[in-house]
C-alpha cells in the first residue's frame, strides 16, 4: 500500500504541494508497510492538523469498506528508549474513527491497522503532505507545521523551496505562528480573523499580545486598535520624522533593533529604543548647528519634534526699511515739487471745460507719483540692531524628516528685553495693548481642540458635511469664471497642535479612517476607487464625503479672539465641546494666570470654591482649580459654539 498521491491544493492561499509529493516518495524508499493494533497507536503531537473536524462521512466509509488508506506514523522514544507506540503524524482522522468503529464493536479489537513506517525526522513533511491532499486545512494548521519545520533546523530558504514560496511570505507564516497558543486556537476556531493575527504578529511577546487583546472589548478588537496599543511606546519608522531622518541602515549600524511590520504595505517599522534614535539624530543636527555659529548667530538651539506651536512661541527679530542715499533723497524731493505744481495746476482748471488738460496733467502726476514709490520699495529690509544682539537660530525637523532652519528668532525668556522701538512709542493717542487671557500658544492648543472635535462629529453627520461642501465650493466657484474643466478641488489639512493629535476625538477620527481604508478596493491602476464608488449606494458616498469634508475643517487660530464661523459651523453640528475636552492642570490651568483660576472657579462653581486658590503658589492652584471643575462642564470661550 502505497501513500497517496495529492492532487488538492492548499485552501486560504496556502500553495499547492504536489511539487513535494516527489520529495516524500524519496523520503519513503527505506520505509515498508506494517500493521498495529489500536492500542499501540496514538495520534501524534508533529500531526499537523491541530483543528478537529466531523469524521461521520468517513466512519461509514471506513465501516462499509474498511480502511482503503494506511496510516503514517514513527516509532515513539522516550529517555533514548523505544516505548512500542507507534506515534501517529498522518491519517488521524481515520485512528479516531477506527477507536469508535472497535468501541462499538463493528471492527475486533486487535484490528491489524496498516501503517506505513517513517522516521521521526521526516514525519512533519509527511503530515503535512498528506493532509493537504484531503480536506482543507486550516491555515494556523500549516503554520505550526512550518514553525516546527522551522525548529527541526529547516531554514527560511528550506521551507521556500519545499512549498515554492518566497522567504518573505514563510517569514510571514513563521510570524503568525509565534503568535499566543490561545489565540492562535481563536483563529483556528473561526473566533479571531486574519487581520488580528496580522496585528498581533507585530510582536513576539505572547503576554503583551494576550494582554492587548483582553484590555479591548470584543467589539473594539479591530486591527489597527490592536496594533496600536503594541506599539504605544514605540516610534513608526515611515511616519517618525527623527526616523526619517536619521535613517534605519545608520539606526541598525549603531546597534539599534527595528520590529518590522511583515504584513503592512506601507513598510512600516516600529523603534522601540527612542533615546538612541535621539541621540543619532541629536549627533546628526550638530553639524547644522555648527554651520549656523560659523554665520554669526549668537545662540543656536536643536528642537528635532517642535511643533507650530513651540516655534510660535520664540520671537522674531524686528525689521525697518533703509533710510534713503543722498541721490534719492534729492530726487524724491524734486518729484514733491513737481508734484505739488501739477496739483495746483490741475485745482486752478475748470474741469469741464479743459477736460483733456485735466487728463493729462493727471497722467504726469500719476507718472511721477509712480517713480517716486518705486525709489521708496528699492529701500532694504535691516533688522534692528538691539533685537540683533538677542537673535539666534532654531534647527528643528518638518514631519518629512527634512531640516528646517528658523532664523533671526528670540527666546521667549528675551522678548521681555527687547527694546522699544521708537516707531512702537506709544504716542497718546492709540490705545495700549490689553494682555490676553490665553498665550497664543494656549489659543493654537484649545483652538486646535476644537478643530478635532469638528472632525469628529462632522465625519458622522453627512447632511451638514454636503451642506459645508456646497457652501465651500460656492465661495471659490460663483465669485470666478469657470472653464468647463474636470473638477479641481484642493485639500488642505490643519496643522493641529501636538496635544490635540492625542485627543480622543482624533483618536476616533484616525479610528474611523483605518476602518474606511478596509473597506476600499485596491486603486494601483488610479482609478479603483472611482469604479467602486460608482457603483455603492449613495449612504457610502455620503458617509465617505463627510469623513473627507472633515478632515480639511481648520478652526485653529494663532491669536486669542472670536470666530463667527467656527460657532456657526458648531451650531449645525451640535457640538458639545464638554463630551471632547475637560479643562485639566496639564491641557489648561498650568497655562493661564492665578488670577484667571479664581475667575473660572468662581463662575464655575461658586466664590467659595474659589476663595483657598489665592493663598496656594500657581501649580497648586491649577491642581485645586481642576479638582474643583472635574463635575462640571465649564469650556473657555475659545470652544463655546455661542
Amino acid at each position: 500500500m502505497q501513500l497517496a498521491t495529492i492532487h488538492t491544493p492548499f485552501a486560504n492561499g496556502v500553495p499547492h504541494l504536489n511539487v513535494i509529493a516527489s520529495a516524500i516518495a524519496e523520503l519513503t524508499q527505506h520505509s515498508t508497510i506494517r500493521t498495529a493494533p489500536l492500542c499501540d497507536m496514538v495520534r501524534s503531537k508533529l500531526n499537523v492538523r491541530k483543528k478537529n473536524t466531523d469524521i461521520s462521512e468517513l466512519k461509514a466509509l471506513i465501516a462499509a469498506q474498511g480502511l482503503l488508506q494506511n496510516l503514517v506514523g514513527f516509532t515513539q522514544v522516550v529517555d533514548g528508549k523505544e516505548t512500542g507506540i507507534i506515534e501517529i503524524v498522518a491519517g488521524g482522522r481515520r485512528l479516531i474513527s477506527l477507536g469508535e468503529l472497535i468501541a462499538e464493536g463493528v471492527f475486533p479489537d486487535d484490528y491489524a491497522i496498516p501503517y506505513l513506517l517513517v522516521t521521526e525526522d521526516e514525519a512533519v513533511a509527511i503530515s503535512l503532505a498528506e493532509n493537504s491532499g484531503r480536506e482543507d486545512m486550516h491555515p494556523a494548521d500549516v503554520y505550526d507545521a512550518m514553525m516546527e519545520l522551522s525548529k527541526r533546523g529547516k531554514s527560511v530558504d528550506d521551507i521556500a523551496l519545499l512549498f515554492r514560496l518566497d522567504p518573505l511570505t514563510v517569514k510571514k507564516r513563521l510570524k503568525l505562528a509565534n503568535i499566543a497558543p490561545r489565540l492562535l486556537d481563536l483563529y483556528r476556531n473561526e473566533q479571531a480573523s486574519y487581520d488580528q493575527m496580522q496585528a498581533l504578529a507585530i510582536t513576539d511577546d505572547h503576554a503583551a499580545q494576550e494582554q492587548a487583546w483582553d484590555s479591548l472589548p470584543n467589539h473594539s478588537r479591530h486591527s489597527s486598535a490592536l496594533r496600536r496599543l503594541l506599539t504605544a511606546q514605540q516610534v513608526n519608522v515611515r511616519s517618525d520624522r527623527l526616523a526619517r531622518y536619521v535613517g534605519m541602515e545608520a539606526f541598525e549600524k549603531a546597534g539599534g533593533v527595528v520590529t518590522r511590520d511583515l504584513f503592512s504595505n506601507a513598510n512600516d517599522g516600529y523603534i522601540a529604543d527612542v533615546a538612541l534614535l535621539e541621540r543619532l539624530a541629536l549627533a546628526k543636527l550638530e553639524k547644522q548647528r555648527a554651520k549656523l555659529v560659523k554665520e554669526g548667530f549668537g545662540w543656536v538651539e536643536i528642537v528635532p519634534r517642535a511643533d507650530h506651536s513651540e516655534l510660535s512661541a520664540f520671537g522674531s527679530v524686528r525689521t525697518k526699511q533703509s533710510a534713503l542715499t543722498d541721490e534719492q533723497q534729492a530726487r524724491v524731493a524734486e518729484l514733491d515739487e513737481k508734484i505739488s505744481l501739477l496739483d495746483e495746476a490741475m485745482e486752478a482748471l475748470d474741469e469741464e471745460d479743459d477736460a483733456d488738460e485735466y487728463d493729462r496733467l493727471d497722467n504726469e502726476r500719476s507718472a511721477l507719483d509712480a517713480e517716486q514709490r518705486a525709489i521708496y520699495k528699492t529701500r532694504a529690509m535691516i533688522p534692528n540692531a538691539d533685537d540683533k544682539a538677542l537673535a539666534g537660530a532654531v534647527v528643528t525637523l518638518d514631519d518629512y524628516g527634512n531640516v528646517e532652519v528658523k532664523r533671526d528668532v528670540i527666546r521667549p525668556s528675551d522678548k521681555s528685553k527687547m527694546v522699544k522701538l521708537a516707531d512702537d512709542a506709544d504716542t497718546g493717542s492709540a490705545p495700549r495693548r490689553v494682555k490676553s487671557i490665553h498665550s497664543d500658544r494656549l489659543t493654537h492648543e484649545l483652538t486646535s481642540q476644537r478643530t478635532a472635535a469638528l472632525q469628529a462629529e462632522m465625519m458622522d453627520q453627512s447632511d451638514i458635511a454636503l451642506v459645508y461642501l456646497t457652501y465651500t465650493l460656492m465661495r471659490k466657484v460663483l465669485p470666478v469664471y469657470s472653464d468647463g474643466t474636470l473638477a479641481k478641488i484642493s485639500i488642505t489639512k490643519p496643522t493641529l497642535a501636538e496635544v490635540a493629535k492625542k485627543s480622543r476625538a482624533a483618536e476616533a477620527f484616525h479610528e474611523r479612517r483605518e476602518q474606511l481604508l478596509a473597506r476600499l478596493p485596491d486603486d494601483k491602476i488610479g482609478c479603483g476607487w472611482l469604479e467602486w464608488l460608482v457603483n455603492q449606494p449613495t449612504a457610502v458616498v455620503m458617509e465617505l464625503m463627510a469623513f473627507c469634508v472633515a478632515s480639511t475643517l481648520d478652526a485653529t487660530q494663532q491669536r486669542e479672539g472670536g470666530n463667527p464661523q467656527f460657532v456657526t459651523l458648531a451650531q449645525g453640528l451640535k457640538l458639545d465641546m464638554s463630551k471632547w475636552w475637560k479643562a485639566t492642570a496639564s491641557d489648561y490651568f498650568g497655562h493661564v494666570s492665578k488670577e484667571r483660576m479664581v475667575a473660572v472657579v468662581t463662575q464655575a462653581v461658586s466664590p467659595e470654591a474659589a476663595v483657598p486658590l489665592d493663598k496656594m503658589k500657581k501649580a497648586a492652584a491649577a491642581d485645586a482649580a481642576e479638582r474643583a471643575l472635574a463635575n462640571v462642564a465649564w469650556l473657555p470661550e475659545a470652544m463655546r459654539a455661542e
